[in-house]
């Protein structure tokens, strides 16, 4: 409700403007921003995070992709709380078109809209997609890493969309909290898309588990890397510190790196 009033106190023509041209991740930071102009007494923290978020450079999709064509595949249905935005899947499926690779992994099923999408559009190519367990309970949860998105966690059914499809012979289902699952469990994945809990905490630790498990090649994408998210945008910045040039995709909230030499 906070980040509601936040959004609406900032909104003003040239937001409206700039959401027009450049979509709707550039109409919430262009209301953030206009709310940090004319209240300067804004939360120092809130400040420190639009910050360190505006310092990870943009890229478009057309630069990722180079000269390399490509079709995605999306079917289009009412958007489902928690489930990828259409500008964010045509950007995820693209960049997984055009490097093609053998197996993906996925931290954060959900209802599965996503895994079902990277099936359809990687012919002969394994998904494994991992959630919590269907019995998990925070009240219940002994693990020392904060997670978020309770409200998510409890309303999911987990892999609905891809059960029964054609596509589900091509998905395998894993069950688990990442901060304790052997990630050697996912066979040998050179396609990271993380979307788990977003606390830096999970971000940190899932995404150094995915870089240990393809030995340091493999192209990354992370979900929800925009100002909303303090933990996602901490853990990108000390990645980019480390020399990894992690950009964030125009238009979207994805973050995109592949890291040198070839992907397996």
């Amino acid at each position: 409700m906070k980040r509601l009033i936040q959004l609406i106190s900032g909104l003003n023509f040239a937001c409206v403007v700039r959401g027009c041209r450049f979509g709707y991740q550039e109409f919430l930071e262009s209301c953030i921003a206009a709310l940090s102009v004319v209240h300067p007494r804004q939360d120092p923290a809130q400040r420190s995070n639009l910050k360190r978020f505006k310092s990870i450079p943009l890229i478009s999709l057309g630069e990722i992709l180079g000269e390399r064509r490509v079709m995605v595949n999306l079917e289009m249905h009412k958007h489902d709380d928690g489930m990828l935005p259409a500008h964010d899947a045509i950007a995820l499926l693209s960049i997984l078109a055009a490097e093609k690779p053998g197996e993906v992994l996925e931290i954060g099923t959900f209802m599965g809209h996503t895994a079902k999408a990277m099936a359809a559009n990687l012919p002969g190519g394994l998904i494994h997609t991992v959630d919590l367990p269907m019995d998990y309970s925070e009240q219940a949860d002994n693990q020392s890493i904060p997670k978020d998105d309770f409200h998510l966690i409890r309303r999911r059914v987990v892999g609905r969309e891809f059960k029964g499809q054609p596509v589900e012979a091509r998905i395998k289902q894993h069950f688990g909290d990442t901060a304790r699952i052997n990630f050697q469990e996912f066979g040998h994945p050179s396609f990271f898309f993380i979307d788990g809990s977003h606390t830096y905490e999970y971000c940190k630790q899932d995404s150094e588990k995915c870089l240990a498990l393809c030995q340091g090649q493999g192209t990354f994408l992370w979900h929800d890397c925009d100002d909303w998210h303090p933990g996602v945008i901490q853990f990108i910045c000390e990645w980019r510190a480390a020399g990894r040039n992690i950009s964030r995709i125009e238009g979207t909230a994805l973050a995109y790196w592949k890291s040198p030499g070839p992907s397996r």
